[in-house]
C-alpha cells in the first residue's frame, strides 16, 4: 500500500492508494468530504456507553460478501500485501506475503503473524450504538471492505494488547502514525454514527489538537452505501439519535390513568419468535457474560453469568436474578397502554427489539423497584443513572408513552444533570401503531381493544367516537364479561 500525501492549504489530505492494478476500491469507499479531524470530532455525539448485551457472534464477521470464495480476512491479506499473496485451498487461504503493521512499523511475511483489526472494535461499536443496529448493519459493519480505514492489518501481539480499548487507553506505540490512527478513528466513528463516551471524546480532542492544524492527517468522511435501515423482518433499524433532552421534549405530560391494570392483560415470557425459548430465557441467554448453559431437553436456562446494571452486582445462579421492565407493566399501562390492544400490550412485555426494555437484574433490586417510575426509585449504583434515565425517556418515546408531571419533573431534573445525554432512538418494523393522543385531549383508542373503566369515552384515528362496554352495540355480551372499545 502506497502513502500520497497531497498538501491542500494548511491541511494535507491522506489518500490510500492501491500498489496492485487488480485492486479495485469500489465507488461506495470514495471520499465524499476531507476534513480536519477536529471538524468531524464536533459531529459526534457525546453519550454514555450501553455496556450491556455484547456478543462477538452478534457481528457475522469474516463472511464472503462478494461471494468469491475468499472472506473478510482474506481479502484485506491479499488487499493489504506488498507483494502478490500465496493462497493455498479452496476457500483461498492465504499463507504469504508481505504486510507492515501500521501500529508498530514491524513487517511480517507469514499470515500467521498478523490478524485483521477492526479500528474500531466489535465491542466499541456495540456500547456506541451497534447495539441498536440490526443483524445485518452489524455484518455490513464487521465486513466492512468499502472504506480502507475501517480493517487493518497488523501484528498479531500489537492488536491483543489494543483488544478492544479506545484511544482513551491505547494508542499505537509507533509514535509517527498516532494522529493518523486518530484521524481514522474519528472517521469510523462519522460514517458509521457511533458516539463517544466523555473519557473518550477529551482524550481523542487533546491529542488531536497536539497533532495540530498543519498536521499530514485528516479525517476522510465516506458515503456508506452499507449502512441502512435493514428489511429483515422483526429487525430493529436505528431512526434517530438525538440527545435524551430533546427526545423528553417529545413526550406527552398528563396525569395517569389509575384504574383496571391487570398483570394478565399483558401476555409476558411469551414464545414470539418459534424459537422454543420464552421471553425470560431468551434476555438470560443475551445478557450472560459468558455462553449460558441451557437445558438440552427445553430452552431452560440452567446457569450463565450475569451482571446486574442497578447494583453492580454479578451472580451465576438464574435464582439470583429477574428480568425487568425498565419500564413497569402498570407504569406502561397508566401511561397510555390502556388504550393498547392485546397484541400491542404482548409485543411490549416480550420486547427483545430492543434490549434497553427489558434486563437482567438482581431479584431483591427489582423487587424493591416494582412498579415506581424515577421520580420514586433510581438504582443504587450511581453511576448507572445517567444510562437508566436515558433509556427511561428512550422506551417511553418508542412507545409513546406519557409522563405526569412528578416524574417528567424529576426524569427533566436528572437528564440535565447528566449533560443531555444522547441515546438511539428506534421503533421495531413489527410494533403496530400505538395510542397516541387527540386533538381534543382524549387519547386515541383501538377499536375492539379491551378497556376500563366501564362507560368511559375515547375516540379512534378515524375520529369516530367509541364508548368501553362489556356488550357490543347489539347488546350481546363480550366473553367473559370484559370491556372493549365499541361506537358509541
Amino acid at each position: 500500500m502506497k502513502w500520497r500525501v497531497a498538501a491542500h492549504g494548511a491541511v494535507a489530505v491522506v489518500v490510500l492508494s492501491c500498489s496492485s492494478s487488480s485492486q479495485q476500491v469500489s465507488a461506495s469507499s470514495q471520499p465524499v468530504a476531507t476534513v480536519p479531524p477536529l471538524e468531524g470530532l464536533a459531529q459526534i455525539v457525546v453519550a454514555n456507553e450501553y455496556k450491556s448485551g455484547y456478543k462477538r457472534s452478534l457481528f457475522g464477521e469474516n463472511k464472503d460478501v462478494n461471494k468469491d470464495g475468499c472472506n473478510t480476512r482474506a481479502e484485506v491479506l491479499e488487499r493489504d500485501s506488498l507483494v502478490p499473496v500465496k493462497k493455498t485451498g479452496a476457500r483461498c487461504t492465504i499463507t504469504s506475503g508481505k504486510w507492515m503493521s501500521a501500529f508498530d512499523g514491524r513487517t511480517w511475511l507469514q499470515s500467521r503473524d498478523v490478524e485483521i483489526d477492526h479500528l474500531v472494535s466489535l465491542k466499541e461499536v456495540w456500547d456506541s450504538g451497534g447495539w441498536a443496529w440490526s443483524a445485518a448493519q452489524r455484518s455490513d459493519y464487521a465486513n466492512d471492505l468499502a472504506n480502507r480505514i475501517t480493517l487493518n492489518v497488523v501484528s498479531k501481539k500489537e492488536n491483543a494488547k489494543k483488544g478492544e480499548k479506545d484511544p482513551s487507553n491505547y494508542l499505537p506505540p509507533l509514535v509517527s502514525y498516532r494522529c493518523t490512527y486518530l484521524a481514522n478513528w474519528v472517521a469510523v466513528k462519522v460514517q458509521w454514527k457511533l458516539s463517544m463516551d466523555q473519557s473518550e471524546y477529551g482524550r481523542i480532542k487533546k491529542l488531536l489538537q497536539g497533532c495540530g492544524s498543519t498536521s499530514s492527517t485528516t479525517t476522510t468522511l465516506v458515503a456508506s452505501t452499507s449502512f441502512s435501515p435493514s428489511t429483515t423482518t422483526g429487525a430493529v433499524a436505528p431512526v434517530a439519535v438525538g440527545s435524551t433532552a430533546a427526545l423528553l421534549a417529545s413526550i406527552t405530560v398528563e396525569n395517569e390513568y389509575t384504574s383496571g391494570y391487570k398483570r394478565e392483560l399483558f401476555p409476558h415470557w411469551k414464545d414470539l419468535n418459534g424459537n422454543g425459548c420464552d421471553t425470560r430465557e431468551e434476555v438470560l441467554i443475551r445478557d450472560s457474560l459468558t455462553k449460558a448453559q441451557v437445558d438440552p431437553y427445553g430452552c431452560v436456562v440452567v446457569a450463565g453469568d450475569w451482571l446486574s446494571p442497578y447494583d453492580g452486582a454479578r451472580w451465576s445462579d438464574k435464582g439470583d436474578v429477574d428480568i425487568d421492565h425498565v419500564v413497569a407493566l402498570k407504569e406502561a399501562w397508566d401511561s397510555g397502554a390502556w388504550a393498547w390492544t392485546t397484541s400491542q400490550r404482548t409485543l411490549f412485555a416480550n420486547d427483545l427489539s430492543d434490549p434497553r426494555t427489558l434486563l437482567a437484574v438482581t431479584d431483591s433490586v427489582n423487587q424493591s423497584k416494582s412498579d415506581k417510575d424515577p421520580s420514586n426509585w433510581m438504582p443504587p449504583l450511581a453511576s448507572y443513572h445517567c444510562t437508566y434515565i436515558a433509556d427511561w425517556v428512550a422506551v417511553k418515546a418508542r412507545w409513546k408513552l406519557s409522563m405526569d408531571q412528578s416524574e417528567y419533573g424529576r426524569v427533566k431534573k436528572l437528564v440535565d444533570s447528566c449533560g443531555g445525554s444522547s441515546v438511539a432512538t428506534s421503533l421495531p418494523s413489527t410494533v403496530p401503531s400505538v395510542a397516541t393522543t387527540a386533538p381534543s385531549g382524549v387519547k386515541y383508542v383501538s377499536p375492539g381493544a379491551f378497556c376500563a373503566p366501564i362507560g368511559a369515552q375515547g375516540i379512534a384515528e378515524s375520529k369516530v367516537s367509541y364508548l368501553c362496554a362489556t356488550t357490543s352495540a347489539t347488546g350481546e355480551p363480550y366473553a367473559k364479561g370484559r370491556a372493549r372499545w365499541r361506537k358509541g
